[in-house]
């Protein structure tokens, strides 16, 4: 028993030092910058993208950009995969689509940020005065 609480603390431990590994990279410098030309990006599709994010991260500002825009990117395809399916099928290729036409080096931001605006949207319509 001691053993599995060991192991708990330091799972929650770890789990709470990660943002700390983080580089210290300003979030204005990653809104900036954009996919280089040669990366090629998927066409939209009703799956789950699966965007080539250490390509699309890559750029000429070096590593410590590029690893934090790799690390914030996974951790929002972890977090934006397992809603994927309550979205609408329109709204996922839409969305795919204007990303990719974007080319933000932040697909996966982009892509939650659209997706939820179009549903916000959506429910606004239904809800004209909030309720």
């Amino acid at each position: 028993m001691n053993k599995i609480i060991t192991c708990a603390l330091l799972g929650a431990l770890a789990v709470a030092c990660v943002p700390a590994a983080r580089a210290d990279v300003p979030e204005a410098e990653l809104n900036s910058l954009y996919i280089r030309p040669e990366v090629q990006l998927a066409a939209p599709a009703l799956t789950f993208p699966n965007y080539p994010v250490v390509e699309a991260c890559t750029t000429e500002f070096g590593d410590e950009v590029t690893n934090a825009c790799v690390t914030a990117e996974k951790e929002r395809a972890l977090v934006l995969q397992p809603a994927w399916e309550e979205y609408k099928d329109s709204d996922k290729i839409g969305c795919q689509e204007e990303v990719t036409h974007i080319r933000h080096i932040q697909l996966y931001r982009d892509l939650a940020y659209c997706l939820d605006k179009r549903r916000y949207d959506a429910w606004r319509k239904d809800h004209p005065n909030g309720k």
